[in-house]
């Protein structure tokens, strides 16, 4: 097989290309420290106002800010109000309140729907393991300083905008029992209400963009609730400075909405402007071709024998050090007779002198490899996500594949099936 490639293509010159996806994990917390649940199995400094007006979760691919009291020092009211996010576990999913009053519900708060944390399985699938850690989240619409369920994220590098890729929600217990049979101040639901959780996209600009989900409905006769952990897509709020959340309710008052404004959240994913997804140390093999020809440079790659179908990736390096993003070869190689690929591939410089001497890099990536070793590492798991970052139970069309290894690394490849 053959290319040419023209190098002032924009596949070639665009700019920082996104990252994989970065997951909020909340079992990597960095402001508190730690985190203890009491009695309640709720974070025992929830009423903190003075140390804990944001809450801060992250690693090495950058940091997650939730907002917790907004409105700083003296928020809690002595200790009887919080507003935000707090973390919590157990996934209570009990029934405090009684007829006519919620009283119950004002220090059983802690309870999930789902019964505990959102875990994504390495198939795919999700479930809820009450030994995990999730938000419960208040939304307050009298919040002075600002919106009272705000998520930013930082990466690594200091950037301050990204693209929130999604967030699995559930209901909390509070409102979906008072939208079942009433509480102290909700009605119990009728044909045609519904509970509203309303996520806005803030540009570096201010503008913003919004997307819905209703956490309860009744519909047909029948209530129809999310209290299992369910995707909450947020890719189309697009490149952002942060992303708060609002409710709307149908059930309204002379003071607002009657149905308990709680949620309950877990594993924010994001975007971050960061490094290309394709990273060539990851892969098997990454040679690199210096030559040159009069009519430009010529790469000639041979011989790469991976176990599946895959993907070559291929970049320029001039002698500048300036360098083509990584791009990836027009089709999917598929065996040859032998069991081996052949590749020759020409690069066209404009600009450049053709007697530069030009570093040509080659990367060839396996699409699956399940059970295959890779670099010596052996893989532990792989999982699939669309383009949104959502995942998928196999790759299916232009798919983002991300394998862990047994050592704790991880790859991530773009591949098209």
């Amino acid at each position: 097989m053959k290319k040419l490639f023209t190098l002032a293509a924009s596949a070639l010159m665009a700019s920082a290309a996104w990252a994989g996806v970065i997951t909020l994990d909340m079992n990597k917390p960095i402001n508190p420290a730690t985190i203890e649940y009491g009695n309640n199995n709720v974070w025992t400094e929830c009423y903190n106002d003075v140390n804990y007006t944001w809450l801060e979760f992250g690693d090495e691919n950058g940091e997650f800010m939730l907002s917790h009291l907004i409105d700083g020092e003296g928020a809690s009211w002595g200790g009887y109000y919080w507003d935000g996010f707090t973390p919590a576990i157990g996934g209570d999913q009990t029934d405090y309140g009684q007829a006519g009053s919620s009283d119950g519900w004002t220090t059983m708060f802690g309870g999930c729907m789902a019964g505990g944390g959102c875990v994504i399985n390495a198939d795919g699938t999700v479930t809820a393991d009450p030994a995990q850690p999730y938000f419960v989240a208040y939304y307050s619409s009298w919040a002075y300083a600002g919106p009272s369920n705000q998520v930013m994220f930082v990466d690594k590098d200091g950037n301050t905008t990204f693209e929130p890729v999604g967030v699995y929600v559930c209901n909390h217990p509070w409102p979906y029992y008072g939208c079942e049979h009433g509480d102290g101040s909700g009605e119990p639901f009728g044909e045609g209400d519904y509970f509203e959780l309303i996520a806005h996209g803030v540009a570096a600009d201010g503008s913003e963009t919004t997307v819905s989900i209703n956490l309860v409905e009744f519909t047909d006769g029948e209530l129809k609730a999310l209290n299992d952990w369910t995707f909450f897509d947020l890719s189309s709020l697009g490149e952002v400075e942060s992303v708060y959340f609002t409710m709307n309710s149908t059930d309204v008052g002379a003071y607002g909405m009657n149905t308990a404004a709680y949620f309950c959240m877990d594993k924010f994913q994001v975007k971050a402007k960061d490094e290309p997804v394709v990273d060539p140390t990851e892969k098997t093999g990454a040679p690199t071709f210096h030559g040159y020809t009069e009519d430009g440079i010529h790469g000639y790659f041979v011989e790469i024998i991976p176990t599946e179908e895959s993907v070559i990736y291929y970049r320029i390096i001039y002698p500048d050090g300036s360098e083509t993003e990584w791009a990836e070869y027009e089709e999917i190689l598929s065996f040859e007779g032998d069991g081996k690929y052949r590749v020759e591939a020409y690069a066209v410089a404009p600009g450049k002198a053709a007697s530069e001497q030009i570093a040509y890099e080659f990367v060839v990536a396996p699409i699956t490899g399940i059970d295959e070793m890779m670099n010596g590492k052996e893989v532990a798991g792989v999982r699939y996500f669309n383009l949104a970052g959502q995942e998928m139970t196999e790759a299916n069309g232009l798919t983002i594949v991300v394998t862990t290894y047994t050592d704790g690394t991880t790859s991530a490849v773009k591949v098209i099936k």
